[in-house]
């Protein structure tokens, strides 16, 4: 292999692991109140995630790919085990995550990604459920 070669392969690897960073709209259905997310996706399989819900309380945590050797359990976070997130379980996705809140509360969210190897730049649908029972609906 020459150098050049050697050149435009570690260039093209850079790409892949830089991955993208963007935002995603959400709407809570309770009360139609707008949430921002924002995340990092490193196209490897695993991402970060935020989100700041009306009121206050930011959100953060790692969204993986449905999978990816990165999937996440139910018990990802101490505690959530005991928590019901039926809206998301019945939620058909290839990405999830799950969120730790600043005010003690979690947030699990499950993404329909429009091109699960380009990851969340490609565009798609989730829903995301707060454990006091707030779904939101996301859209990118």
């Amino acid at each position: 292999m020459t150098t050049w070669h050697k050149f435009i392969l570690a260039i093209l690897l850079l790409i892949v692991q830089l991955g993208c960073a963007g935002s995603m709209k959400g709407v809570v259905r309770q009360d139609a109140k707008r949430v921002e997310f924002s995340y990092t996706d490193s196209r490897v399989g695993a991402g970060s995630l935020q989100a700041l819900l009306p009121g206050g309380e930011r959100f953060e945590g790692k969204i993986v790919r449905i999978g990816s050797t990165d999937d996440q359990s139910d018990t990802a976070i101490s505690g959530s085990e005991s928590i019901d997130f039926e809206d998301v379980k019945l939620f058909d996705g290839n990405a999830e995550a799950t969120l730790s809140g600043s005010k003690g509360n979690i947030m699990k969210c499950r993404f329909n990604l429009a091109d699960s190897i380009i990851g969340l730049s490609s565009g798609g649908f989730g829903l995301c459920q707060v454990s006091d029972g707030r779904v939101i609906d996301i859209f990118f």
